[in-house]
């Protein structure tokens, strides 16, 4: 009966990855998908300038616009204030779920980082569908290179007597708050992935900003998030201006976004400690 016992071997854990989604993602490249996360800012940053005047991911500009409407400016737009507070309420909305939704799965775990991006995705796919079906028919616009003084006044007008503008703008800011929360769980700090101004203030004092590439990591994030970001306002730009529309665009930023969470779930998991090693 002992040498049974002695010969028993305990079962073997299961490979893959799947077994490995309760695990926490190795950081090593994982500054990848955040950066990847600044040209998603930059594309729907600039749909939502376009369409509704308001900020969904950079809320220090709402927060100006929510103060010049408590004297009345813009005077042509009424209601910007209450577009951007719409903004601003559902930012922080996305900041406290996705918080909490990270805290109860554990913040860099593949599963939840996957889940977190899957779902931002769901909600820029749900802004795009409403875009291209027509429903907002500010989020719907197309060939606005072609556009005159006149039609732009039309549409502003339309904008300020439209409910349903804010919905995208709902939708939008809400995701935005969980992509902030996941780069602040992934600890890097230096890509907030949404603002640049203490990018560039971080940039620009840093002592060893012409060192070479391998040397200064931090300073190579800090100028690729810049870029991408403005890669992504282009895009939406240019996007914006063709056959395709805004639709296109927003199409655009839910694909990266899907793509971020299908990529954590083989991403390498961080190697354990051994337990003889633990204190």
């Amino acid at each position: 009966m002992d040498s049974d016992l002695e010969n028993t071997h305990p079962p073997e854990k299961p490979r893959g990855w799947v077994a490995t989604l309760g695990r926490d993602v190795d950081l090593a490249f994982a500054d990848v998908p955040l950066l990847a996360s600044c040209f998603v800012s930059g594309v729907c940053e600039s749909i939502t300038l376009t369409a509704a005047s308001v900020f969904v991911s950079m809320q220090t500009g709402n927060t100006l616009y929510l103060a010049l409407g408590a004297a009345q400016i813009p005077v042509d737009q009424p209601l910007l204030w209450l577009r951007c507070l719409a903004s601003m309420s559902s930012f922080w909305a996305g900041c406290l779920v996705f918080s909490h939704g990270a805290r109860l799965l554990g913040p860099r775990r593949k599963l939840s980082l996957s889940l977190s991006f899957a779902l931002q995705s769901a909600l820029v796919c749900a802004a795009a569908a409403l875009s291209q079906s027509g429903v907002v028919p500010t989020f719907a616009q197309r060939l606005l290179g072609d556009q005159t003084p006149a039609d732009r006044a039309a549409v502003v007008l339309r904008r300020e007597n439209d409910a349903m503008v804010v919905v995208p703008i709902v939708l939008l800011a809400f995701q935005f708050g969980g992509q902030i929360v996941a780069s602040r769980s992934l600890g890097f700090n230096e890509v907030p992935t949404n603002v640049l101004t203490s990018v560039y203030c971080d940039l620009l004092s840093d002592p060893k900003i012409l060192a070479p590439p391998r040397e200064n990591p931090k300073r190579n994030r800090r100028v690729a998030a810049v870029l991408l970001l403005a890669a992504g306002g282009l895009t939406g730009g240019f996007l914006q201006r063709s056959a395709a529309g805004m639709s296109a665009a927003l199409w655009v930023a839910a694909a990266v976004k899907m793509g971020i969470a299908v990529a954590w779930l083989p991403w390498k998991v961080k190697e354990e400690e051994p337990q003889g090693e633990k204190r």
